[in-house]
């Protein structure tokens, strides 16, 4: 075992399961600074319950709740109906299968897009049809002329 793998150990030395706590005697045994520290913590848990020793009176749990109850502060009614409030509103704006069908619904709608465009750029028979070969003639529109490959229009000054 390693320094620093132990000294994370030594902390929490009574929560340990047993083949944890003999890799951490072995190594211990070993390493001296790991030990000295180890002592350190034990010492100091030690002192420390021995600091802090509280010992309750007879009636002490007997009016413990009724106790607790005045100490903590009512919360107005306000306050609880808004919280209450909130809760329905944070229900409501919450998707119901979280944002996973969100991505989807762009994702499928990103691929659309992206091959609306590229059958447009590859396909230059499907292009052709936008093609316009537009004449215009001296202002107004008199008539036009589809004769297969050009669609004249005739236009009509005023």
């Amino acid at each position: 075992m390693k320094c620093r793998k132990a000294l994370n150990l030594v902390c929490g030395y009574a929560d340990l399961d047993l083949p944890q706590k003999e890799r951490l005697d072995e190594h211990l045994q070993t390493c001296p600074d790991c030990s000295r520290e180890f002592n350190l913590h034990q010492s100091s848990m030690q002192l420390l319950k021995e600091i802090i020793h509280f010992e309750e009176s007879e009636d002490f749990w007997k009016d413990y709740q009724v106790d607790v109850k005045t100490k903590i502060p009512s919360i107005p009614l306000w306050l609880r109906l808004w919280t209450g409030a909130e809760q329905w509103i944070n229900l409501i704006r919450t998707p119901l299968l979280g944002p996973i069908p969100a991505y989807a619904f762009s994702a499928a709608v990103v691929i659309l897009l992206a091959l609306s465009l590229l059958s447009g750029v590859l396909s230059p028979q499907r292009a052709e049809a936008f093609n316009n070969n537009l004449v215009v003639y001296e202002g107004g529109l008199l008539s036009a002329v589809d004769d297969g490959g050009v669609t004249i229009y005739t236009l009509k000054s005023k």
